[in-house]
């Protein structure tokens, strides 16, 4: 009798408990905010606001033999060419557009995401499924 009553109370505390039965996504929050346009692979657009890439304000990837952070103030824009031959089919060759009008060809992980938030809610997009990033 006592073990019964034990799993209903043990249930019943389950049921109550403080979980979050939303569905909305958490959204990484930079110390600054940097507004982004963001055009998918479908040519949707959205206006991004506290964009990260993984939650940092950076773009970490490979140039040439050296592992580069380009930090989001210098950027002007970054092209996604999924097309492009890479060393590895895990990553996607990104063409960054430098403020200063130099291009760098960096390569990222095709895996990692982008997260900002939008008027119509919460953003979260694969690498891979962008098709251009204009900073403002």
């Amino acid at each position: 009798m006592r073990v019964a009553a034990l799993g209903l109370a043990a249930l019943w505390l389950m049921g109550m408990g403080g979980g979050n039965s939303s569905t909305e996504k958490v959204v990484p929050i930079p110390d600054k905010n940097y507004t982004v346009m963001v055009t998918d692979s479908r040519g949707a657009k959205a206006e991004a606001h506290r964009f990260t890439w993984e939650g940092k304000v950076h773009f970490q990837g490979q140039f040439g033999q050296a592992t580069v952070s380009i930090p989001f103030p210098k950027m002007q824009s970054v092209q996604i060419v999924p097309t492009a031959v890479t060393s590895s089919p895990n990553l996607i060759l990104a063409k960054v557009k430098l403020k200063t009008g130099e291009t760098l060809e960096l390569t990222l992980e095709r895996t990692s995401k982008c997260y900002g938030e939008t008027s119509f809610g919460t953003y979260e997009i694969f690498v891979r499924d962008i098709a251009e990033l204009q900073f403002e």
